[in-house]
């Protein structure tokens, strides 16, 4: 029989600590005490498996930590920080270790930092489990910083690149997993996530929502900076998702290092508001996006489903990106186009080849066989049931 891997064990109670599955596993325990206590339920089963649990609390609960960085300073490789709900005003630092992070609510208990500069995170991390919090990367300058990290050095990056919500991109990640599970990933900067891979390594976002009012979408990824080849093991999944990306209009960007290099991409149910803009500026020309343009929605908004939005000369673009947030959940999801009267471009060197929510930045602007042009990200085929129809299999066949 093959040896079970304690760490997975505690991983499978922690994602079931309020339901069903955790009552079969502890059938003395009733229902109303599981849900009032999974604290008390998450360190008997912890203790059985030889982890340790710390706890962090804002109310000076005796025996608790009163920061995350300060628990996960004293904790183990493989050991559980439980976080009661409060506001902690911190940017975690966690790619040396593999922990498991549990809030016991996902909206109260809040991890949140000011992420204007690129090298404080709200979380850095390259491994472990997170489940039932919120990470918050919040803005309270008026500067407009750049997304674009092409032209990044060590020497610029705090003064002209904000920060991400989630940094995923070190050599820790390697044979390693990490995921996310019921939570919510706000930025008002750069992208929620941004992604650099390593081999051998996987990261799944499972029952999160992702909301991105910033200068930048969701999701920033891209291989890695090493040759590694077709025979390569990455993967990406996101299942059961709300993604809501207000103020750009790329929701991801995808791009590759290397051509021969493989990243496998999961989508499953996953729910996008997002936007578009006739604002050619916010598009790059060297998009290598293969998909629709939807700019045929000015044209066909019956077929794509979506009515583009016409700004009035009295109303700005800010103004109704935020009746969009506040009424994402009551309207249809897919993509809206907004649109507003502008200069003609002439230069058309100037004008992007696609206007699209995709934007795929391939290895030596080559052309690719993947995933909506890439060169390096290839869709499975569990892929299905999501509203951006280039996130479903099918679109590949």
């Amino acid at each position: 029989m093959k040896e079970l891997n304690p760490l997975n064990i505690i991983r499978y109670a922690i994602f079931t600590a309020i339901s069903a599955s955790l009552l079969i596993l502890f059938p003395s325990v009733n229902a109303s005490a599981a849900e009032a206590d999974p604290y008390s339920i998450i360190c008997s089963f912890a203790s059985a498996n030889g982890k340790n649990v710390l706890a962090v609390s804002e109310e000076s609960i005796p025996g608790t930590f009163s920061t995350v960085t300060e628990a996960a300073s004293y904790a183990a490789e493989g050991d559980i920080i439980y976080i009661f709900p409060g506001e902690y005003e911190e940017s975690l630092d966690l790619r040396s270790k593999e922990l498991i992070l549990f809030g016991q609510d996902r909206d109260t208990c809040i991890i949140r930092y000011e992420t204007s500069r690129y090298t404080y995170p709200v979380l850095n991390v390259s491994a472990g489990t997170f489940s039932n919090l919120t990470f918050y990367g919040y803005s309270s300058s008026s500067a407009e910083l750049s997304s674009d990290v092409t032209g990044m050095t060590p020497e610029t990056v705090d003064n002209n690149f904000s920060g991400y919500v989630i940094h995923i991109d070190d050599d820790n990640e390697y044979g390693r997993s990490l995921v996310f599970n019921n939570c919510n990933i706000i930025s008002e900067n750069n992208n929620c996530i941004g992604l650099g891979f390593r081999d051998h390594f996987s990261v799944a976002f499972e029952n999160c929502l992702l909301r991105s009012v910033g200068n930048a979408g969701i999701l920033y990824v891209h291989d890695p900076e090493q040759l590694i080849g077709p025979n390569s093991d990455m993967k990406l999944a996101f299942r059961n998702c709300i993604w809501e990306n207000f103020g750009y209009p790329y929701v991801i960007c995808a791009k590759s290092i290397h051509t021969t290099n493989r990243v496998e991409l999961t989508f499953q149910n996953v729910t996008t508001y997002c936007y578009a803009s006739n604002l050619t500026e916010l598009y790059s020309p060297g998009n290598a996006f293969s998909g629709f343009d939807v700019r045929l929605q000015l044209q066909l908004p019956q077929v794509f489903g979506n009515t583009p939005v016409t700004l009035r000369d009295d109303k700005k673009v800010s103004e109704y990106l935020r009746e969009f947030r506040e009424q994402a959940l009551s309207v249809k999801p897919g993509i809206y186009f907004l649109t507003e009267k502008r200069k003609t471009v002439k230069d058309p060197d100037e004008l992007p080849k696609t206007v699209t929510v995709y934007y795929i930045n391939n290895a030596y602007d080559l052309p690719g066989d993947g995933w909506i042009g890439s060169n390096a990200f290839y869709l499975t085929e569990e892929c299905s049931g999501n509203t951006l129809d280039e996130m479903n299999y099918h679109i590949n066949n």
